[in-house]
């Protein structure tokens, strides 16, 4: 298992204000072989956005998904998602050359493999992943969002107030682009933790973060067409962004509301605000 300490981000804002940028190189963190689960991940972010970016042997490329004001109903903070990004012929094959790299001049991560060079890194400005792929041969890529089953919360979160059938992802599918989003609807623990810790008395003076509150992806690329996920056809290098995009209180549907109304109005919503931050 492999294991980089959050510290280590700590050390290179600290380095990055006293050295000069050719000296920042030697703090870069080198791998020289793919992971073989979740658990092998380099960290990349902008203080709003993170993820969690891995290549598993004779598999894929994936970036575990992360925002800063997730929350669900329950107060916890979910993965946005996860994108997987398939190439093939694949670089990742047993007994081929590897190396990745967390570049600290940049602020990048880059994968070298096999004649095929992944850069991936946040925009600082906006929350934006940029993935480029780049082959000295025609290659085929694949992008695509992977889900699983959301939990009703986490067992350790004692305020928690689980409901009979927990809300899950929605996947919304237009021209070349993919969104997937959850979406809290009208519920939150938001008074009973203010009870909890006895401050019920500022309820009022402090917006609820939990109610409405709705988080996705937005997953587009200027080189792929959409077919089962997004694909590149055979070429030599493919771009993609994925736009994180958060909205707060952006209706005010009851419970009985919910199933058959926030899907479409949360996607005119989302899709509206999510194409803005991909945009400017």
């Amino acid at each position: 298992m492999r294991k980089i300490i959050i510290v280590s981000f700590v050390i290179f804002n600290a380095v990055l204000l006293l050295a000069q940028p050719e000296s920042i190189s030697k703090y870069n963190v080198v791998w020289k072989s793919p992971s073989t689960d979740a658990s092998g991940q380099m960290p990349l972010g902008n203080g709003d956005i993170a993820a969690g970016v891995y290549a598993i042997e004779n598999d894929a490329l994936y970036l575990l998904l992360s925002k800063n004001d997730a929350f669900t109903y329950n107060g916890d903070i979910f993965k946005t998602g996860r994108v997987r990004i398939e190439i093939s012929p694949n670089p990742f094959a047993p007994g081929k050359k590897f190396k990745q790299i967390l570049d600290m001049q940049t602020g990048s991560i880059r994968i070298e493999t096999d004649g095929v060079e992944i850069r991936v890194w946040a925009d600082a400005n906006r929350p934006v992943y940029h993935i480029q792929v780049e082959a000295d041969d025609k290659i085929d890529v694949t992008a695509e969002p992977e889900f699983w089953k959301r939990t009703d919360g986490s067992p350790w979160n004692i305020t928690n107030e689980p409901i009979e059938n927990p809300t899950q992802d929605v996947l919304v599918e237009r021209k070349n682009s993919i969104v997937w989003y959850f979406a809290v609807g009208d519920r939150s623990v938001y008074p009973t933790e203010m009870k909890f810790y006895g401050v019920e008395e500022m309820i009022h003076d402090y917006p609820d973060p939990y109610r409405f509150n709705t988080f996705g992806n937005l997953l587009e690329s200027p080189d792929m067409t959409h077919n089962g996920g997004l694909n590149s056809g055979t070429r030599a290098g493919s771009r993609f962004l994925i736009t994180h995009c958060h909205l707060l209180k952006e209706s005010n549907l009851t419970e009985k509301d919910i199933k058959h109304t926030v899907t479409r109005r949360t996607v005119e919503h989302l899709w509206r605000k999510i194409t803005m931050c991909s945009a400017t």
